[in-house]
């Protein structure tokens, strides 16, 4: 029966040593290692909500700049087509003005030319009964 209560005595201890080992290892272990893991999941779900938060400003960033440059787009395009038309204008005035300038002067080298036309007439027609003359001389073969 000793032996027995050797047993039952060493049992008791073995007991009493696991529940100290385990007061130790729980306060000097396995508290600080949930401690941190409960910490490092606060910090990491602060942290999503910080990318969370970023991601909605980053999106609505990229939405108001691509809203932004369709407006400059558009903007763009009706100032390239408002300065088309201005230069179509321009163009068509310049286009008019040639033209009169081109049709006075071809009126007046016209005008010109009629006069010079005109006095060359004269002239041969005031000429014309000399050389008809000496035409008939040349070919009758004597004066006339």
């Amino acid at each position: 029966m000793i032996q027995i209560m050797v047993v039952d005595v060493a049992l008791l201890v073995q007991i009493a040593a696991m529940l100290v080992l385990m007061f130790l290892l729980n306060s000097m272990l396995f508290k600080p290692i949930r401690q941190m893991l409960e910490e490092r999941a606060a910090k990491m779900s602060s942290l999503q909500g910080d990318v969370e938060k970023y991601e909605r400003n980053a999106s609505q960033l990229l939405s108001s700049f691509n809203e932004k440059l369709a407006e400059a787009r558009r903007s763009g395009q009706v100032e390239r087509e408002r300065l088309k038309a201005d230069a179509r204008s321009v163009e068509k005035k310049l286009v008019e003005a040639s033209s009169k300038e081109a049709d006075g002067i071809k009126q007046s080298m016209l005008a010109d030319l009629g006069s010079q036309v005109d006095a060359v007439r004269k002239d041969l027609q005031a000429k014309a009964e000399g050389f008809a003359g000496e035409i008939a001389q040349k070919l009758l073969g004597r004066a006339i």
